[in-house]
Parts: C-alpha cells; sequence; structure tokens
C-alpha cells in the first residue's frame, strides 16, 4: 500500500500521529494550506511592526535583556538572530535520542502552523524539509529546566538555520550540520528572519517530545505486561484480584496522561503572541506561555503508575522463586530496579526552585520530569523482561510455546535463548533486545 501524505495545522497532531511519522508510516509531512494562509497573514503584521514609526514591540522590533526598549532595523535583525542562541546552547550530558529531537522539530512546526507565533511559512517548511530528510539535530541532555527548554531548542535552532557549530545525526552518522545538509541536498544554511528564533527557543517542545515516548512506550509496555498478567499465578485469589483493580486504575489514569499530552501537542508556547482583533489588526500579548507545568505533573504522575505496576510485578517473583534455581537472582535484581523506581517516583514538578533573579518564579521542572520518566519505563522494561523469564523458567518445556504466543503475536520471540546453562544476564539482555524490537 502507498503511504499518504500527512498535514499539519497546529490543531489537530497527535501522539499516534507523530510516533507514525518518526517510524515513517507517512510519505512525509507537509503544512495544511489552511496554515500557510494564517501565518502569511499574521506575518504581514509583523512586516508593519518593522516600518519606521511602528510602536515599540518586544522581540520583534527590539532586542532582548538590557536592549529591550533598542529598536533594530531589519537587517540588524537577520545579524543578532544569528547570536541569540550561542549563550542559551549550554547543554552538557549525552546527546537526546535522535528520534526524541526529530520530533521536536516536528511538534514546533505544528505549533507555529497555528499562526499567532508569525513566522514566515518558510521557516516551518525548512523544518519539515529537516524532518523529512530523516535528520535529527544533535541536543545535549542537561540544560533545561523546563520552563522553556532555552538549552536544548537553542540547539535545534542552531540545526534549523545550519549554524557552522550546530551537529545532526544523518543515516546513523553525526557531523557538522552543513555537512549533512549538502549530503541530503537541503541548502546549507537559511537565514532566520525577526521573531523567528524566539517563536522557536521560547516553550517546552523537548519535554513535549520526551513526554510523547515516554508515553507511547509505557503504554505499549502496559499492554504487554496484561498479556502475561495471570501466566506466572496458579490460583485466582484475592491479591489478583486486586491486581485487576490496580491495572485498571493505571488504565484509566493513562488516559489522562495523554489528554495533557496531545492537548499540548497544538498549543503556542512563545513570545510574543499575535491575536487577530475583529477589526483585523494584530494586538501582541506577552505572558507565561513557555509554562508546561501539567506535562510536568502527568509525568510524575507515569512514574508512581510505573513503581506500583512495578510492586506487583516484584510481589510475583517473590511467590515463585522456589520453583527455579535462577528465580532468587532473578527476584534481588527486580528488586534493586524497584528500589530505583520508587525513588523516580519522587515528584520533580514539587521542587519549584525560582531563577533569574526571581523574574521566573514558578519553575516546574517538568524536564526533569520527563527525562525521569524515560528512564522509568526503560526500567520497566527490564522488569518486564525479568517477569517473561521468569515464567519460562518455571514452564514446562512444551507449554512455553503456547506462552510465546500470547506475548508475540507474530511468533518473533526465540526460544532457544532459554538455556540453564547461559548467564542470566545474558538471557535477559536477549529478552529485553525483543520488546524493543517487537514493541517499540
Amino acid at each position: 500500500m502507498e503511504k499518504r501524505k500527512y498535514y499539519i495545522d497546529g490543531y489537530s497532531l497527535t501522539i499516534d500521529d507523530i510516533i507514525s511519522a518518526i517510524k515513517g508510516k507517512y510519505a512525509s509531512v507537509h503544512i495544511a494550506q489552511k496554515a500557510i494562509e494564517r501565518c502569511k497573514d499574521s506575518r504581514r503584521q509583523i512586516d508593519k511592526w518593522l516600518e519606521k514609526d511602528a510602536p515599540v514591540i518586544y522581540g520583534v522590533n527590539t532586542g532582548l535583556g538590557n536592549l529591550k526598549d533598542t529598536i533594530l532595523s531589519l537587517e540588524d535583525h537577520i545579524k543578532w538572530n544569528k547570536t541569540i542562541p550561542y549563550p542559551h546552547a549550554v547543554g552538557m550530558g549525552g546527546p537526546i535520542d535522535p528520534d526524541i529531537t526529530r520530533a521536536a522539530l516536528l511538534i514546533r512546526a505544528n505549533v507555529l502552523c497555528r499562526g499567532y507565533s508569525a513566522v514566515r511559512p518558510k521557516l516551518i517548511q525548512r523544518m519539515l524539509d529537516i524532518f523529512n530528510a530523516g535528520i535529527s539535530p544533535v541536543v545535549l541532555e542537561l540544560g533545561s529546566t523546563g520552563l522553556s527548554d532555552l538549552g536544548p531548542l537553542a540547539q535545534c535552532t542552531m540545526v534549523v538555520a545550519g549554524l557552522e557549530e550546530a551537529e545532526a545525526f544523518y543515516k546513523g552518522r553525526r557531523d557538522k550540520v552543513q555537512t549533512i545538509f549538502q549530503d541530503a541536498g537541503l541548502e546549507p544554511t537559511f537565514d532566520l528572519e525577526c521573531k523567528e528564533v524566539l517563536s522557536q527557543m521560547n516553550g517546552s517542545t523537548m519535554t513535549q517530545s520526551i513526554a510523547i515516548f515516554a508515553f507511547d512506550r509505557i503504554k505499549k509496555l502496559t499492554k504487554i505486561h496484561k498479556q502475561i498478567e495471570g501466566l506466572m499465578d496458579s490460583d485466582k485469589n484475592e491479591s489478583c484480584y486486586l491486581n485487576d483493580k490496580v491495572y485498571l486504575a493505571i488504565e484509566d489514569s493513562l488516559k489522562f496522561v495523554s489528554s495533557i499530552i496531545n492537548f499540548e501537542n497544538n498549543i503556542s508556547c512563545d513570545n510574543p503572541l499575535v491575536f487577530k482583533e475583529e477589526q483585523g489588526d494584530y494586538t501582541p500579548v506577552m505572558g507565561c506561555n513557555c509554562s508546561n507545568t501539567q506535562v510536568g505533573y502527568v509525568l510524575d504522575l507515569l512514574n508512581i503508575l510505573i513503581a506500583d505496576a512495578s510492586n506487583i510485578l516484584y510481589q510475583q517473583l517473590c511467590q515463585k522463586e522456589e520453583l527455579h534455581p535462577f528465580m532468587r537472582g532473578l527476584k534481588n535484581t527486580a528488586l534493586q530496579i524497584l528500589m530505583k523506581l520508587r525513588t523516580l517516583s519522587i515528584p520533580a514538578s514539587a521542587d519549584s526552585i525560582p531563577t533569574k533573579g526571581n523574574q521566573e518564579d514558578h519553575v516546574e521542572f517538568s524536564y526533569g520530569a520527563a527525562r525521569k520518566a524515560m528512564k522509568g519505563v526503560q526500567l520497566f522494561k527490564t522488569l518486564i523482561a525479568c517477569k517473561i523469564y521468569g515464567i519460562l523458567l518455571i514452564t514446562p518445556p512444551g507449554i512455553q510455546k503456547e506462552i510465546i504466543k500470547k506475548i508475540s503475536l507474530d511468533n518473533s520471540f526465540n526460544l532457544d535463548i532459554i538455556k540453564e546453562n547461559d548467564l542470566v544476564s545474558e538471557n535477559l539482555e536477549m529478552i529485553e533486545q525483543w520488546i524493543e524490537e517487537y514493541i517499540f
């Protein structure tokens, strides 16, 4: 079947759409025509504010910080725009997963399609060209509080502009972005005009992208966990019925988490935003648009859900530890993971520390909550691998194939990995790898 094109409009992008686009299920992603018209209309107002004798509009015809009241010409703005990302691109640590940074480009392009950021459609197209080419910005993992991901998004902005220091991933390699653009047939540089740097950097899009992948993974992991639930329990006792109630509560909570994340896929999050009045003119409005508090809350909830499900999983392993000599070691591994998950369930969003001399007096640390949630998901995957291994260890060989059919609908799971002379850790790693390939 021929793949269809996908169109973004700023109002309808979902978690499933983003994951599908990343996995290549669409031929390419494009701007909806109605979004192009909205952006053209609002951009005309920006052009008016750049004319002589126009009112002072922060971030449009002025500088930032100490230059907030200083009028800049269009030419000065273009020169200045090339310098804005540098003091903010201060990330440290290893690179974020390329799928996550590439998805951030798509999310941001979708947000800009709403028209309130008043950028040129040409900028959105540039971001989609990079996305469609399979290019992912190199973004270092440490560098954001979550009250606007200035550090991570500065690195994304540098990639879009093709600044010489920027790096990207392309076809499995990491290189200078200008070199990658040339290899991919894209223009090596792109001039960002007034407001187009702020419109990319101001907001919590990287937090949002991590949240999407964390949620997608936990949704798929809970599905496979549900498939294997009961395979380790021979009797339906009170505990089993209680587990059913817990899993229903987790499923309902995940629906709430997805509703928040999906809503945040389609919100304008930079400053200032421009709103059209009834008479046709536009008004600039400043606000705390970059706040991502609610996403921080639900990502903290995600780790609480993972910890609760993991408690049940660990108890099930404990009940069977006498049935196979490997089970005790497996249980101990699970216990260490469980203790880490309990630590990760401590909310990050509850620890607000003001920044910028109390100018930002509430800082939700949603970025930290997102990174914790992703770590929690990875550990939960390992726990599920422990349970699958445990089930196979205590199951007679003749019944193992029936269990595999229940776990793996395409029978891709290889029973040969269960060999009593193999190291338990190696078998667990192979089961984890199968989960990674089969589920994600």
